[in-house]
Order: C-alpha cells, then sequence, then structure tokens
C-alpha cells in the first residue's frame, strides 16, 4: 500500500516492494515538498514565494507493528540508523540540496498520523533559518573563544555533572542548560564532527544503544510519553565546519507551546534540566 521503495535493508533473495526487508524507506504519500523541476522564485510587489522543491521520504523502522520505538532492539535501531546514513549520503550528491533534515513525530500529540515506527526525512534546497541561527551563533562562539561551543558544553556537563544523563564511551546526553522544554535530552558525539552522515558503522552501533538508553530513561520517568526527536547535522555546502557540531535533539510532549512563546521566543520550563537529568539518572534497568 505504500509507494515504491527507493531504498531497504532486506534478505538478498527477496525483491523490492516485497516481505524479507528490514528497515525500508518509501516517499511520502503526502510530502511537504516535491522533488519535480528545479528551484525557482516567483515576486508579487514586496511578496516572494519559492516553489516547494525538495523529497520527502518515510523511514519504516521495523516490519514487525511496534508503536513505540524504544521498544525496538538494538541492532534494529543501528540499521535504522545507517538508513539514515545511507540517505543522506545519496541524497547529498544531489547538488540542489543544502540541507536534509531526519526526524521522528512518536504520538498523535507530537503530529505523528501512523503509529507504526517510523521516522521521516526531508532534502531542502535551502538551510532553514533555525539550524542556520544556531550555526551563526555557534561560528560567533569559535571566533570568540577559539573552542567549539558544543565541545564545550560536553566537557563542562561531563565533569560537572548536574545535567548529564548517560556517558558513553563515543557519546553523551545531557539534559541541556535553560532547556526549552521539560525532560529535553541532546545526545552529541565526544569525537568533534559536524556531519550525521560520516559516522561510522561502529559510531552508529553505539549511538544505537544510547539513544535506545535515553528512550527507556524517559519511558520510565514519563510513562511513554510522545516525543519528537530531530537530527542537526551542518548544512551540505559548508566549507568551514570547526565551528559546528551534529547532535540529536529529543522533545518529550509534556507542555502546550502558547502565547506567550510565540510572542516573545521565550519557552517556560517548569521542570529544571539539571531535576530532569537527575531522575533520568536515577532509572535502573
Amino acid at each position: 500500500m505504500t509507494p515504491p521503495e527507493v531504498f531497504a535493508y532486506r534478505d538478498s533473495q527477496s525483491s523490492p516492494d516485497t516481505p524479507g526487508w528490514t528497515v525500508r524507506v518509501v516517499p511520502n504519500k503526502y510530502p511537504a515538498l516535491v522533488n519535480e523541476g528545479v528551484r525557482s522564485s516567483s515576486r508579487c510587489g514586496l511578496y516572494e514565494s519559492t516553489a516547494g522543491l525538495g523529497v520527502h521520504e518515510v523511514i519504516i523502522e521495523s516490519p514487525e507493528h511496534v508503536v513505540n520505538v524504544g521498544e525496538l532492539s538494538e541492532e534494529q535501531l543501528a540499521a535504522t540508523l545507517r538508513v539514515y546514513r545511507e540517505r543522506m549520503l545519496d541524497l547529498r550528491r544531489d547538488e540542489r540540496w543544502r540541507s536534509i533534515l531526519v526526524y521522528k513525530n512518536q504520538g498523535a500529540p507530537t503530529g505523528a498520523t501512523l503509529e507504526h515506527v517510523h521516522s521521516q526525512l526531508i532534502a531542502l534546497p535551502e538551510t532553514p533559518e533555525q539550524l542556520r541561527a544556531e550555526i551563526d551563533g555557534a561560528r560567533k562562539y569559535y571566533e570568540a573563544n577559539g573552542r567549539c561551543l558544543f565541545c564545550e558544553m560536553i566537557r563542562q556537563d561531563t565533569e560537572g555533572g548536574e545535567r548529564l544523563v548517560a556517558n558513553h564511551e563515543r557519546w553523551v546526553a545531557l539534559c541541556p542548560y535553560a532547556a526549552r522544554f521539560p525532560f529535553e535530552i541532546w545526545i552529541l558525539p565526544k569525537r568533534h564532527a559536524p556531519y550525521f552522515e560520516l559516522s561510522s558503522d561502529p559510531d552508529l552501533a553505539e549511538l544505537a544503544y544510547g539513544l535506545r538508553d535515553a528512550l527507556a530513561r524517559l519511558n520510565r520517568v514519563l510513562d511513554h510519553p510522545p516525543f519528537n526527536y530531530l537530527i542537526h547535522s551542518h548544512p551540505l555546502d559548508g566549507d568551514e565546519t570547526r565551528h559546528y557540531h551534529w547532535h540529536i535533539e529529543i522533545f518529550p510532549k509534556l507542555v502546550q507551546v502558547a502565547g506567550f512563546e510565540w510572542g516573545s521566543g521565550m519557552f517556560i520550563n517548569p521542570v529544571a534540566p539539571e531535576e530532569a537529568a537527575r531522575l533520568l539518572r536515577q532509572v535502573t534497568f
């Protein structure tokens, strides 16, 4: 019932669009952007519009009907992360795309319309404003201090420990300082790396462990909350990348963003990140 697959991990004896797959990628049936034509803009007085050019894919993370990604095996989650990487590497060959966003909506309150475990990928002909602002801030910090802001976050929060959720060999999970949302978690590679898609198989194998661990802690403390996660990776056209560090951001859907947040751009978080991290660290398996 899906569009024809564009990529899949499957048994060597199976054919595309048949059983025998482990992780499968298909075009979104209701895409935000379409891969047709070239980028074009039009202007009407002071108003400018751009054609909705891009790629919108769905990554189906398991052939079994699972509704919580935290219940996938470590091996299955690692396969999903490798598929993210393979699709990003393939799409970055197309010079039309400037940025690739990978994200997951789990649970109806987060915008998910299907409960079966899946995530989505969008290739864009420009860099989203939010990512550009984050990169600009990181660049300013690097120019002023000569160090990567994200590397400094890892160092300080690992040494201090009050916002640390888990410390793995290659990764660290933490509740960021002045977090926007209750129990917001960031997962960052300890080794400076601007591009998610250049991660190695061993990197992604341990990331699967770290991501599964973070989600299991959220499930235990918050009783399986709906959440979004995003992969923030450097735009594809970047030449200077010493200042940027890719990472995953996880946002449990616990509060509503309302008039104050929309009007001010400021966020009211009723749970201090230090307290959230303490509760998450206390979880035992």
